[in-house]
């Protein structure tokens, strides 16, 4: 039972009876007609998250994916309300760095699209965004471009970086958010994950 039907419940049953038990409350509940189409609606809201959930889990998101295929990353790129676009050498030790960070941040931040692609696959994305500097990543919104970060300069410009840091850097260009209240001083990868499993799916 929804907490907030089930106060609202009692706010309207101890005008009458403070002494009810959690039974009758219960009781009572199944045969008040206001109350049940509170919960009806909420089920309903839950329905609609939970299948835009499994609308971006079909499309990659929950996940950092490497993408082998230019034809595939352009497609990424112009579909993307919100994406994190990694242009990488597999040698460079800087971009497996920004891959483990990366990686962390593509299974919390479920509305935004985390990709990566090797430089050596892209030669038309590579010239026609100019990356000349490696690691490059290229923040999303709306199929444009809208900023990038070279390097690890915005990083504090060294490899130990938290994966707090290059989130704040993301948020900065509106491609994720930061939560709000005591869940913003947890790390990232100790946060609830914001997207559901196919082993988990049947249960829902």
């Amino acid at each position: 039972m929804d907490r907030k039907i089930k106060e609202a419940a009692k706010q309207v049953l101890d005008e009458r009876d403070d002494a009810l038990s959690d039974d009758e409350i219960f009781a009572e509940l199944e045969n008040d007609p206001e109350l049940e189409a509170m919960r009806e609606a909420r089920l309903n809201q839950l329905k609609k998250e939970m299948d835009h959930m499994r609308d971006l889990r079909s499309q990659g998101h929950g996940e950092y994916s490497e993408l082998n295929e230019e034809e595939a990353m352009v497609k990424l790129i112009a579909s993307s309300a919100k994406g994190v676009v990694h242009f990488k050498h597999p040698q460079f030790a800087r971009c497996k760095i920004l891959d483990k960070h990366l990686e962390i941040l593509a299974r919390y931040h479920f509305e935004t699209r985390f990709a990566s692609i090797s430089v050596e696959k892209c030669p038309f994305l590579t010239q026609k965004f100019q990356v000349r500097v490696l690691p490059c990543i290229l923040l999303i919104q709306n199929g444009s471009a809208v900023d990038r970060i070279v390097g690890f300069e915005d990083l504090g410009n060294n490899d130990n970086f938290t994966t707090e840091t290059l989130e704040k850097r993301l948020a900065k260009a509106k491609v994720v958010q930061i939560p709000n209240g005591e869940l913003a001083t947890v790390p990232v990868k100790e946060r609830p994950m914001a997207f559901y499993t196919k082993d988990n799916e049947s249960n829902i």
